[in-house]
């Protein structure tokens, strides 16, 4: 994202406190939406931004149109680009008569600006204003104070203007950020044309020492901005008031600019998904909720090996940033690169742009794309932007088909995973190793957000999975708690519920009477009493104060694993490739213990590999708790399963999330585990359908290569065919059509509900499903 300037910026394809008062010049009601979860340090009531309803119809960004002369503008509208961006300012000039930026372009006339204007509306363009947010070299010479001091100093950073004439990092948490909105103000006042706008690095850095930000910490919370270390909590604390500062912001430029302009958007890069870097962003330079105050978050989308291009991560990412938006609208661009080190195009095969657009697609986010490409992939890839015009009707106005979801807390990785070299570990690759399994096993997924876990989010899900989700709160607890006792399902793992909203560790998991286990401290490494039961003790003489890096150190081990005869996770497939033998499992793992008082059972056990004395502990743990059930893993099954995976792993959690569910899933498929499968409700008007996503993930050159350096670019095809598709007999049906193809499938009564079976599957399909009443039968 920082790496681009103006004139490179990327596409849209297709058809929401500092000095200012909250909601000054905007009714609340009429560009807030529905209340969001609380957090620390909020001032007032939070609530998503309320998009337009142009943004709704539109399908995707159509980027780079700004480099474009007018022929090659008119072919990228031909092939259904709506929307792309215009720079505005850049980190030098304006581009056009500003009062609050004086300094002129040699380079830019002008007039410049209203001539593209003028052809952007010719062609049916929505203007998409750039102005990226924290580098501007104007202010940052004639404001020192406005500048961002990153480390704890009170110094202004200087920069040799002639060396670096861009100038340093400016601080959007104090007075320039209500510059950058009055600069925002002017450009809609003097060009109302503009639809929408556009920032590229829309954040705050992680930490600012800045004199405005110390003066107004320190008037908040009567403390001073400590250092920046992710082992204090007082440092934790502080990225939470961060955090509210640059919600803020972000509310107030809302307010604005909607009052001058009420359909106006913000459709801007975010930092939280497609570049596996910024999950890497520890301390974090924005919260995920911001992406609740914007009308369309835009992620770009990077497939190359420093992004875990051939792993599960790209499906990952384009799940999360819908997920972001509370699965409203987002974009995703997915860059067409053919390596990350070095960046180029060199040699890519056309036929990838399909697959990583159509990927995006698949998992909820709209495809943007850089339209300008090398004139090899020029033609391919307007042909692959008409695919997604042939699918619009059924790309947009959705809403995921509730039946499980997985959190990703971003509360856990920043404040638990506290270490970018160690968060993959300590933390992602719990959720990564879970969403791989739920793929592979086609169950219909959905990721979450911290803010979801409130009763009546969590209601509409049959078995919400919490993969190592340390860092809850107890407005969640108690949710997750009565969730539980109404019937809802949940499947844990490790450390969930360990800590609170801040990363402090609690003495005991706070949902131990849910899952009917607690801690009793780390796996040892041998027992001396083979045929003794652990008695639970303190975790850590000094864990209550903080997770030292020791600490995840004392889960990493090689432990062995034996599983259950007769439970609900001993099915055919793993007795044949595990059956009564002790199996590796190489990963984090805890020490629990059953509660006396719980209704639990143990599933498996684990102990050191290769210690034929060492006692047997409890790896897997099921547990009835009021009408709902829990099932924890005490064996960090999910982490191993994206790390250091076997087979026995997925089926061990599917089978745990098909038990926990108090519903049976809404769709049953037979295909093999490179076919992705996600399920959709669609609403227009008073119309409702059903559409399920087929994505072929198929790489007939995967691992051919040095695997820590291998790039998916797929050169062809191979087909899928024959695959069957039970949907349950709750939905009423009336036809079943495989999109874009047009092809009407025969439907079949089955003792579950009704069969269908699509014939061939090259990139992409959709099963779009016709209903007189798509409403769920009890």
């Amino acid at each position: 994202m920082y790496s681009r300037l103006i004139a490179v910026l990327g596409l849209l394809i297709g058809g929401t406190s500092c000095s200012a008062p909250l909601y000054a010049q905007s009714p609340r009601e009429v560009i807030w939406d529905q209340p969001i979860m609380a957090q620390p340090f909020d001032k007032a009531a939070f609530q998503s931004i309320k998009i337009p309803a142009w943004v709704e119809d539109t399908l995707g960004c159509g980027y780079t149109l700004s480099t474009m002369d007018t022929e090659h503008r008119a072919a990228a509208v031909a092939h259904g680009v709506t929307i792309s961006e215009m720079g505005f300012v850049d980190p030098f000039y304006p581009y056009y008569d500003s009062q609050l930026l004086k300094r002129r372009s040699p380079h830019v006339p002008l007039d410049r600006i209203h001539k593209d204007v003028a052809e952007y509306r010719r062609l049916g363009v929505r203007i998409l204003g750039v102005y990226p947010p924290c580098l501007q070299s104007e202010v940052y010479e004639l404001h020192p104070d406005w500048r961002r001091i990153a480390t704890n100093t009170t110094e202004i950073p200087t920069v040799d203007l002639k060396i670096a004439p861009h100038g340093g990092m400016l601080c959007l948490l104090g007075p320039y950020g209500d510059f950058f909105i009055s600069v925002l103000e002017e450009i809609v006042t003097k060009f109302p044309e503009v639809d929408a706008f556009s920032f590229d690095g829309l954040h705050y850095g992680g930490v600012c020492y800045c004199q405005h930000c110390r003066g107004n910490y320190r008037a908040e919370t009567q403390q001073e901005i400590p250092n920046a270390n992710m082992e204090s909590l007082e440092f934790r604390r502080y990225q939470h008031w961060a955090d509210r500062r640059m919600e803020d912001l972000v509310r107030r430029m809302q307010t604005r600019l909607k009052a001058i302009k009420p359909d106006l958007a913000l459709v801007t890069w975010t930092t939280n998904a497609g570049r596996f870097g910024h999950f890497l962003s520890i301390p974090r330079n924005m919260p995920t909720r911001m992406n609740l105050l914007l009308d369309a978050p835009d992620q770009e989308f990077w497939m190359d090996e420093s992004n875990r291009g051939a792993t599960i991560l790209p499906a990952v990412t384009n799940a999360y940033i819908w997920a972001t938006t509370n699965h409203r609208v987002a974009f995703s661009e997915p860059y067409l690169l053919s390596h990350g080190n070095p960046y180029g195009k060199d040699s890519f095969p056309p036929h990838e742009i399909a697959r990583r657009m159509l990927l995006a697609a698949t998992w909820g986010a709209a495809p943007s794309i850089a339209v300008a490409q090398p004139t090899g992939l020029q033609q391919e890839l307007y042909a692959v932007m008409d695919q997604l015009q042939q699918r619009k009707p059924w790309l947009t106005h959705k809403r995921p088909e509730p039946w499980a979801a997985i959190l990703l807390s971003d509360n856990t990785r920043n404040f638990y995973g506290r270490d970018a070299g160690q968060v993959e570990q300590r933390y992602m690759a719990n959720v990564f190793g879970t969403f791989r399994a739920c793929v592979e096993a086609h169950l219909p997924v959905n990721i979450i957000n911290d803010w979801n876990l409130n009763q009546e989010d969590l209601s509409k899900y049959s078995v919400v999975v919490l993969p190592n989700a340390a860092c809850l709160d107890d407005s969640q607890i108690a949710a997750l708690r009565e969730y539980v006792a109404k019937g809802g399902g949940i499947v844990s793992s490790l450390d969930v519920s360990l800590c609170d909203e801040y990363g402090s560790a609690r003495s005991q998991l706070a949902l131990q009477d849910v899952l009917g286990v607690q801690l009793a401290g780390a796996m040892p490494n041998a027992s001396p009493e083979p045929n003794a039961s652990p008695e639970p003790k303190a975790i850590d003489v000094n864990f209550a104060l903080s997770i030292g890096p020791d600490y995840w150190e004392k889960r990493k081990n090689v432990f062995e694993v034996q599983i259950a005869e007769g439970s609900p996770i001993y099915g055919p497939l793993m007795r044949t490739y595990v059956g009564r033998e002790l199996v590796t499992m190489k990963g984090p793992s805890v020490l629990a213990v059953p509660l006396p008082s719980s209704n639990s059972e143990i599933w498996a056990t684990h102990r050191t590999k290769g210690d034929t004395s060492a006692l047997a502990h409890p790896a897997i743990v099921a547990n009835q708790f009021g009408n709902g059930r829990s099932v924890y893993f005490a064996s960090g099954f999910d982490a191993a399963y994206y790390l250091y995976s076997y087979p026995y792993q997925r089926l061990a959690i599917a089978d745990a999330i098909r038990w926990a569910a108090s519903k049976t899933p809404p769709i049953r498929v037979e295909a093999p585990m490179c076919v992705h499968t996600t399920l959709m409700r669609q609403r227009q008007g008073a119309n409702e359908r059903l559409v399920m996503h087929l994505f072929n993930d198929v790489n007939t050159t995967a691992f051919h290569a040095l695997p820590n350096e291998d790039v998916p670019l797929r050169e062809e095809t191979l087909p899928i065919l024959d695959i069957r598709v039970t949907f349950d007999s709750r939905y009423r049906v009336t036809e079943v059509t495989q999109q874009p193809e047009g092809i009407k499938l025969a439907i079949k009564p089955t003792e579950q509900g009704f069969e269908v079976v699509v014939p061939r599957l090259e990139v992409h399909s959709m099963l779009v499903v016709e209903s007189v009443s798509l409403t769920r039968l009890p």
